[in-house]
């Protein structure tokens, strides 16, 4: 190092630890109403108002509908009144890779059941640290939802509200 500056491996280590962290915060506060694919102009959706343990969500025409009315809570879980029961957002099998499955399940206070809502728009599963994201960034109505590694696309944009 010469007197007063970096080396430029040390400028290169810290632009990789800041690339690294990402320019995002997670939200830890609380919210209610439709969580909006942004770039489907779809919302997150639990088919027919399935009351059923693991029924996968999918991206579907905003309603307002109960099935449609996600409310994050204080301890971090997305929440939903499908058919008149509350469930929660859930990683399937508490799946931490590419392509796990999103359900609706009760909610049991599971960190496969806790998100991020992040300041870039991303929404990042607690346990696994991956992106909400409209599978192959399909904008059709019945489009599965599922996570995958983040990348920035507009499939894995939302907006709670």
């Amino acid at each position: 190092m010469t007197s007063g500056y970096p080396s430029d491996a040390t400028e290169n280590a810290v632009q990789a630890n800041i690339v690294a962290a990402g320019y995002s915060s997670a939200s830890t506060g609380t919210g209610s109403g439709a969580l909006h694919a942004s770039g489907a102009g779809k919302c997150l959706d639990v088919p027919n108002g399935s009351t059923t343990a693991g029924t996968p969500v999918q991206i579907w025409g905003c309603s307002g509908a109960a099935n449609q009315t996600w409310t994050r809570t204080a301890g971090g879980q997305l929440t939903v009144y499908s058919g008149g029961s509350q469930m929660c957002l859930d990683a399937s099998d508490h799946g931490t890779s590419p392509g796990t499955k999103v359900q609706t399940w009760p909610c049991n206070g599971g960190a496969n059941q806790q998100w991020n809502l992040n300041s870039n728009g991303t929404v990042t599963g607690v346990q696994s640290g991956l992106c909400l994201d409209v599978t192959g960034a399909s904008t059709a109505d019945g489009a599965p939802v599922e996570l995958w590694t983040c990348n920035g696309g507009s499939n894995q944009q939302w907006s709670l509200g």
